[in-house]
């Protein structure tokens, strides 16, 4: 890989959200024709309208009118597509994560900007996170959409009309913004398709909205509230008020007053938290927090830092008048534009300007070409209020081109039907099945890691530069822990050596399981070890003692070993633990050859589920296939063996395969004898 290559910024501003793209466009405004290194680094390339993504579900815009490409919108500045992994307040230093391919890039910086939003955190509702969708990107709205559209081609095929109601009940949690016009949204959407699906009908979908408060949109008139309550009701949702989700599964919800709603789809547009990156830093101490929120002064500047600011959703912000700023939109641009302005005045030396703004109003969408508004005091509802909606929000929309496609896709909207194309988007999956004929590669020495494989069928063999096996992977096998739990490069080249079927495990499923189960944990870093690289295959070599490096395994095992014979009964068995007690004991035939290893704790298991019946056969059991060599192998070679395998012992045979003897690790090293085992 390359030099991890480090730039500098002057102003580094992290976010590609709202507050952050004005951020970035106010200050190179202002400071551009001074050459000054003016970064953003934000996690996608584009800036999403969100005020707009639930037109997307309901087919009423196309996704790719929603985002705006930051490039665009923010020409004088250098915009790095990338995570910050981690940043030094003190040493004015960041971590940021291109990618797979692109190192890390250590960027210093003068002036920072904080703006990177808000994460989700479902974890308080038990499945939650595993069942809920979201909606806080065009993907999001993508996938809800096509979801919809698939539970309606499903339930075309069902005959039982209750089973079919259950299928099309679609759950809203949230009674916000997000909430209110995501739910118009898909009511609109199975209402307008329902009469393309000849079994279903129009009473079979619906939406229910559940809310914690008493009102829906809290943040409005109360008279607003009640009126959006008494549309969505018209148009056939239902809404339950000063309720909470208590848990869901696959195909339920359950309340907090018990009761069970049936429903295979639930969107959550609650449950707002700090970003990760937001909370490492308020760990450390060097910036004040409350509650999850950065505070700042009504300059935007971070209290107690001269150089250091903050904008959006991430902060408390001061609002004129008192109080804090809500986390909209309308406020994050100004945020970050005065952030931009006093970035410019703190550079030339000005004084600073407080944030004066105390916002123009509220409009949501209810859906059904109707919207509720709260402007300059003045409440709308209705048509008028939904015209305005659409009248305004394309104005603050982002750019030329994106507005006339917004304004082309919504006059289409209103004469053509809705489109009931099903479109899914492709996400990975955590599990993936390759198939690879013989001399295929698999992966390179050098490449990102991005997967644990486990082989089905055929064999693959891991190579080291030299050429030299590392690891022989054959059915059963899994390889590739060892990268995942280190920097994620692999170190060793990977070729199928015969018609090989693979199961590919991506690498964050593989860090959710092995962080969630102890065992698995322990498992893999044990196995991990068994790819030793050429280097530390010679230092172990080179600790052996000499007088034995050249000797065979013949000079250092043990003979003496306790066997079992396959034909024994497992009561013979029982009293042969009893009088040899060791965890292990090699299985043999009349002719002496070995079979395999039986573990008494695999014999006393096998006993309980078979009726304690001490007259079966220890062949009957499954073995532990067993690791050996031949009895001429160099020790030197068995050092390697055991280290390319993970083996701490291998069991001695002859050329017929007859059990000789036992080696372990400990003979090799110490050059001394070992009790058998």
């Amino acid at each position: 890989m390359h030099e991890a290559p480090a730039r500098h910024l002057d102003i580094a501003i992290i976010g590609g959200g709202f507050a952050g793209v004005f951020a970035a466009k106010r200050v190179s405004k202002r400071l551009g024709h001074l050459n000054l290194a003016i970064g953003l680094i934000a996690s996608e390339n584009h800036m999403v309208f969100q005020p707009m993504l639930a037109e997307v579900v309901g087919g009423s815009l196309a996704p790719r009118h929603v985002v705006n490409p930051i490039r665009l919108l923010c020409r004088n500045v250098d915009v790095l597509k990338g995570r910050v992994c981690s940043i030094d307040l003190v040493k004015k230093v960041m971590i940021v994560d291109g990618g797979a391919f692109t190192p890390n890039v250590t960027i210093t910086f003068d002036h920072l900007v904080l703006a990177p939003g808000a994460d989700v955190d479902l974890s308080r509702i038990p499945g939650m996170t595993e069942h809920a969708y979201l909606m806080r990107n065009a993907g999001d709205a993508m996938k809800l959409r096509a979801t919809i559209v698939s539970r309606m081609e499903e339930a075309n095929l069902i005959t039982d009309e209750e089973s079919r109601r259950k299928l099309l009940h679609f759950v809203v949690v949230g009674g916000g913004y997000s909430g209110v016009e995501t739910a118009g949204q898909m009511q609109d959407l199975i209402r307008g398709v329902c009469c393309y699906y000849d079994n279903i009908k129009p009473e079979d979908a619906r939406v229910t909205l559940i809310h914690s408060g008493e009102r829906l949109l809290p943040v409005l008139d109360a008279s607003l509230g009640d009126y959006t309550k008494r549309c969505l009701d018209k148009m056939g949702l239902t809404v339950l008020l000063n309720q909470r989700v208590r848990a869901v599964t696959a195909s339920s919800v359950l309340l907090n007053d018990g009761t069970k709603l049936a429903a295979t789809l639930v969107v959550c547009t609650v449950g707002n938290a700090p970003s990760a990156l937001i909370k490492q830093l308020g760990e450390t101490g060097l910036l004040p927090m409350e509650k999850g929120k950065i505070l700042v002064e009504n300059t935007g500047q971070v209290k107690g830092h001269d150089k250091i600011w903050a904008a959006g959703d991430c902060t408390a912000f001061p609002k004129e008048g008192g109080g804090m700023c809500p986390d909209t939109a309308q406020f994050a641009f100004r945020e970050g534009i005065t952030v931009g302005e006093n970035i410019a005045a703190s550079v030339f030396g000005h004084p600073l300007e407080p944030f004066l703004f105390k916002g123009l109003g509220e409009l949501a969408s209810i859906g059904h070409h109707m919207a509720v508004a709260n402007i300059a005091g003045i409440n709308f509802s209705g048509i008028i209020a939904w015209f305005m909606w659409r009248t305004i929000y394309l104005a603050k929309l982002p750019g030329f081109d994106r507005k006339l496609r917004v304004l082309i896709d919504w006059t289409l909207e209103l004469f053509l039907p809705r489109d009931i194309t099903l479109l899914t988007p492709q996400f990975s999956s955590p599990l993936g099945a390759m198939h690879l004929e013989p001399g295929d590669p698999l992966f390179e020495s050098g490449e990102p890691a991005f997967s644990l494989y486990a082989v089905k069928k055929g064999r693959i063999d891991i190579t080291d530069a030299a050429g030299e096996i590392v690891k022989s992977a054959g059915p059963g096998d899994h390889f590739g822990e060892r990268a995942l739990l280190a920097d994620h490069i692999w170190r060793f080249d990977a070729e199928a050596k015969e018609p090989t079927e693979l199961v590919a495990i991506d690498a964050h499923t593989f860090d959710l399981l092995v962080n969630s189960i102890g065992s698995l944990n322990t498992l893999f870093h044990r196995t991990a070890e068994n790819y030793a690289l050429p280097a530390e295959i010679e230092q172990t070599v080179a600790g052996i003692s000499p007088t034995l490096r050249g000797g065979t395994a013949a000079d250092v095992m043990t003979r003496d070993l306790t066997t079992i014979n396959a034909a024994a009964s497992l009561t013979d068995a029982i009293n042969l633990f009893q009088t040899h007690p060791h965890s292990m004991y090699p299985v043999v035939d009349d002719a002496g050859k070995v079979l395999g290893l039986l573990r008494r704790s695999a014999a006393y298991d096998w006993l309980k589920h078979h009726g304690l019946d001490g007259q079966r056969k220890v062949s009957e059991i499954t073995l532990v296939k067993p690791f050996k060599v031949q009895i001429d192998t160099k020790i030197a070679r068995m050092v390697e063996d055991f280290m390319h395998t993970g083996a701490t012992k291998a069991l001695v045979v002859d050329a017929d395969d007859k059990l000789c003897g036992m080696v372990t690790m400990f003979d090799l090293i110490k050059g001394q004898r070992t009790p058998a085992v």
